[in-house]
């Protein structure tokens, strides 16, 4: 496997995806219109990226191939640690369904380089292609012992195509190895499953296809009865300014005093924000995470009035949310149309959750 390069799928740079601007752009093609305009280099990155994100649960590792001709592979994908056991796909992008002259081709490379031990006979072999198979390859490639029978029965036809240094013609010892394969490994993976995949994951498939608001679905998180473990901390923080006043003991004596609504606001506009961050846990594309990047923004925003001397805790906590309310978001996140006060208040005691707003400063 001298003449191989096995890179890890997530050391593969994506080159190829859009901008942020490009992912906001109204007025989209549908998803197979896009599809089928990518070129080549766009098209194989994507099967790569899909390979990785998408089925990465069914494989230990996924490898793009690389080096002097990739013998019939695109991907490499490992069912365990050994390269042995493994899968290969094999992308091909044509502007009609793929026929048989094209694949009949990639299957000899496949047999031969395995027949020689340059590559491991793979447990499942499948195509990719924007358009599919062609309706009469199809029905072929269907039935592995018709399969067999023709790529047997055309393999000098290819003879030329296997390797540039030679014509590997059908010797008795390479036909009793292909007689000895089972041709139910040849399968292929349909456009729309394809597309169904991405479309599961918003991490990957807004960076080629784009963002549709439309599909993006928000999911109302009330505000739980008691307080949860995960709201405890910045509770504790609100709970240390209400304390300043003397008027209240602990958190069951909020609801009878002074402080009831102000409370009841923080808790309403806290869940509220972790919708947001649902939505941007969802969608946001690649690797990034907006809502991450929501709160950095806001604690710089806030930052100034954050640092003022004031005289009590609450005073510091009106003034940090009257400064967050005229926060205005970036026009490139995908979840900037859903930022009202709501969340801009709310993602303030998700800041204090996590211990950068701290309303009483004595006591951090």
């Amino acid at each position: 496997m001298s003449t191989l390069t096995f890179t890890p799928i997530e050391n593969v740079g994506q080159v190829h995806t859009l901008t942020n601007e490009q992912m906001l752009a109204p007025n989209k093609q549908p998803d197979k219109s896009i599809l089928y305009a990518m070129d080549e280099d766009t098209y194989e990155e994507l099967v790569a990226s899909w390979a990785y994100s998408c089925l990465k649960g069914r494989y230990v590792e996924c490898y793009r191939i690389g080096g002097a001709g990739d013998h019939g592979i695109d991907i490499l994908a490992c069912r365990s640690e050994s390269r042995d056991d493994c899968d290969i796909y094999q992308c091909k992008h044509y502007n009609a369904p793929v026929t048989a002259s094209t694949i009949l081709p990639e299957i000899c490379k496949i047999l031969y380089f395995a027949f020689i031990g340059t590559i491991p006979v793979p447990k499942k072999y499948f195509v990719l292609a924007p358009k599919g198979l062609n309706a009469n390859f199809m029905d072929l490639y269907i039935k592995p012992d018709k399969l067999k029978a023709k790529v047997l029965e055309t393999w000098d036809n290819y003879a030329d195509h296997i390797t540039q240094k030679k014509k590997i013609l059908l010797s008795d010892e390479l036909r009793t190895f292909i007689d000895g394969i089972d041709f139910s490994k040849f399968s292929c993976v349909s456009p729309d499953k394809f597309l169904e995949d991405l479309r599961d994951n918003k991490h990957l498939y807004h960076q080629y296809f784009g963002v549709r608001l439309s599909d993006i679905v928000r999911v109302k998180m009330d505000v739980p009865k008691e307080v949860e473990q995960s709201e405890s901390t910045y509770v504790s923080h609100l709970l240390d300014a209400y304390s300043e006043s003397g008027e209240i003991d602990g958190l069951q004596s909020v609801a009878n005093s002074r402080f009831s609504d102000h409370f009841t606001r923080a808790r309403k506009t806290f869940w509220i924000a972790e919708s947001l961050r649902k939505i941007s846990e969802d969608n946001s594309p690649g690797e990034t995470d907006e809502f991450a990047d929501f709160m950095e923004d806001m604690e710089l925003h806030v930052a100034d009035v954050y640092e003022e001397d004031y005289s009590s805790g609450l005073e510091r906590n009106k003034d940090v949310i009257a400064e967050a309310k005229k926060y205005i978001p970036k026009a490139s996140y995908i979840i900037s149309g859903q930022i009202g006060a709501g969340e801009k208040i709310g993602v303030c005691y998700h800041l204090s959750n996590n211990n950068k707003l701290i309303w009483v400063k004595s006591k951090s």
